[in-house]
């Protein structure tokens, strides 16, 4: 903003510089013009006066090499005698011709043969202070101008600054603004935003834990059952499910007891994946599924939390295993590369007809929500980074999430990551 300020003010400033310049160019050369006009018609009128009081050769010779036209050839006399005294011949305006009387009684013509020039040295230095006073002064104006704006830029960037606090981290924050009116009013309309914003999660918090809370009743039913349907795999599977869904019941009712912020902000990708894994890999073994799951050695952390994270691979995951037929094969990997931290999602199912419409928050053409890939995509957005939907290598659909690593400079035009993935497959 700044630059673009001082970029526009900078051409302000030269624009009127350059009109002022030119239009002082223009008056000084025809002042120069004027000036030598000025000092001809005086040296012709002393010419005119020896004339009126001798016509001695060597005396008017004398004359004429005292004035500067005359001294540049530029002025001559010629007598009613016909002698000529300077530069004689034709001119370019015979016009310029004065004829004069003289003391011997005769008539003298003095004439000035060739106009005085406009451009001399003098005019070049007029027109070289004037380029200097112009810079100076387009310089003057820029920096006064930035100066007179920083406040105004002040507001803009506490804005920017406050309302990205705001969007990513806590609805809480208000902005403490002094400078124009109208920022100032534009920043009391995003405090009053975020006041809505606050009374809506609010309610959204209430609504959620309500719900939870009417879930307890028939997942305690349903664990009873559970248990007294004896052993074996299949139960075994049911019992680690609502087990599961316990656990997931009773993290959503802490969670809308707390603010955001009192949450981690960053969590490791590899580590949340693996901790997800655990019971994924186990269900996958109960349908027959080949489960490969390819994570790497070092962090890969990213600003997230591992509740958001882990909701991410569950409704990934999820997706899976309500749309693709038992004993279908499913990869998982993550990989950190240049900044980016690349999850990918692979199965050997039948793929996804339209991946732009299953990016679209609750379109689902097979039965579900419609929510999963939404999940994912609110995620790795909320880091900078993008959801991509495509054919995978297992021939059935890929989920690709490219998360920006945390803490880490990033080109967001040129990601790699999902490339060093295809090399080590």
């Amino acid at each position: 903003m700044r630059g673009l300020v001082t970029r526009a003010l900078a051409v302000a400033a030269t624009l009127a510089a350059a009109l002022v310049l030119v239009t002082a160019v223009v008056l000084t050369a025809l002042d120069a013009r004027d000036r030598a006009r000025t000092a001809d018609d005086a040296e012709r009128s002393a010419i005119v006066a020896v004339l009126s009081v001798t016509t001695d050769a060597d005396t008017l010779r004398a004359a004429l090499a005292r004035t500067k036209a005359g001294s540049e050839g530029r002025l001559a006399v010629r007598l009613g005698d016909g002698r000529t005294i300077g530069v004689g011949g034709d001119h370019p305006d015979p016009s310029t011709d004065e004829h004069v009387p003289t003391a011997s009684g005769g008539t003298a013509i003095v004439s000035i043969t060739a106009p005085a020039p406009v451009v001399t040295r003098g005019l070049v230095l007029e027109i070289a202070l004037l380029l200097l006073l112009a810079g100076l002064g387009a310089t003057a104006a820029v920096a006064l101008g930035r100066r007179m704006v920083t406040p105004a830029l002040d507001a803009v960037r506490v804005l920017s600054d406050t309302a990205e606090e705001i969007g990513r981290h806590d609805v809480n924050v208000r902005i403490r603004l002094t400078g124009p009116a109208e920022l100032v009013a534009l920043a009391d309309a995003i405090n009053a935003a975020a006041d809505r914003t606050g009374r809506l999660l609010a309610k959204e918090r209430e609504m959620i834990a309500d719900v939870s809370h009417r879930l307890r009743t028939p997942l305690t039913a349903l664990r009873l059952d559970a248990e007294s349907i004896g052993s074996g795999p299949v139960a075994e599977r049911i019992r680690r499910a609502v087990t599961s869904m316990e656990h997931d019941v009773d993290r959503i009712i802490q969670s809308v007891h707390h603010t955001p912020g009192d949450f981690p902000r960053t969590c490791d990708v590899g580590a949340v994946v693996r901790s997800r894994m655990v019971f994924w890999t186990a269900y996958a073994d109960d349908q027959g599924r080949l489960c490969d799951v390819d994570l790497p050695y070092e962090p890969a952390p990213v600003e997230l939390s591992a509740e958001g994270l882990g909701a991410v691979v569950d409704a990934l995951m999820d997706n899976v295993f309500h749309h693709t037929p038992p004993s279908t094969e499913v990869g998982v990997a993550v990989v950190s590369h240049a900044g980016w931290i690349t999850l990918v999602v692979d199965d050997a199912g039948p793929g996804v007809a339209d991946p732009e419409a299953a990016l679209l928050r609750g379109a689902s053409g097979r039965g579900s929500t419609g929510l999963g890939l939404d999940i994912a995509r609110a995620a790795v957005e909320s880091t900078g980074g993008t959801i991509h939907v495509e054919r995978g290598k297992l021939g059935g659909a890929r989920i690709r999430l490219r998360f920006a690593e945390a803490d880490s400079h990033h080109e967001r035009e040129n990601p790699r990551a999902w490339r060093l993935w295809g090399k080590r497959h």
